[in-house]
């Protein structure tokens, strides 16, 4: 099992929400204004383990550029993927992927749920394993992570749900 997620609503937070959070947390994202975004340690913790056994794929919407900022992708959780501009890029080990841009553009996949389908399909056939979404709204044709595992406004509560899900998951799919 391969999980997609969007980071940014479900693991990471601003300044603000890292300073009132009752567990510590630790900078993942840093650019040119200073700190941007934060994750818990225990978060942090099965980032690496999961990036490390190449089953996390981060999906972002910024650009390459932008995404140079998340230190924890490129330090402490280096993904094998990426999937940045909302699933129109996939990087392969921080390079982009010429045959998933090929592919994508011979389809008719202009909305961002079309494009967020078409990414999960390429990665679960180019992996050969159960891909499975965790990101707000709903895409068609996709395995989504149980809708009751994410906390609207607390990613330390969604990133731990999520985690203990996944790991769970993993548990009952080794058996």
């Amino acid at each position: 099992m391969i999980l997609i997620v969007e980071v940014g609503h479900w693991l990471f937070m601003d300044r603000h929400a890292a300073d009132m959070a009752d567990v510590p947390t630790i900078l993942v994202e840093k650019d040119q204004t200073g700190a941007r975004s934060f994750t818990p340690m225990r978060t942090l913790f099965q980032l690496k383990k999961w990036t490390a056994a190449r089953r996390f794929i981060p999906l972002l919407s910024c650009d390459e550029t932008a995404y140079k900022a998340y230190e924890v992708f490129h330090v402490d959780a280096l993904p094998s993927y990426a999937l940045l501009q909302g699933g129109r890029v996939l990087l392969e080990r921080n390079e982009r992927d010429v045959e998933y841009e090929a592919a994508l553009a011979q389809v008719d996949a202009t909305s961002d749920e079309a494009v967020v389908a078409f990414a999960v399909r390429y990665l679960q056939d180019k992996l050969g394993d159960d891909v499975i979404l965790a990101a707000n709204g709903t895409v068609s044709g996709v395995t989504h992570v149980p809708n009751d595992v994410y906390v609207d406004g607390d990613v330390v509560k969604t990133g731990q749900q999520l985690f203990a899900w996944a790991n769970e998951k993993e548990r009952g799919s080794a058996t």
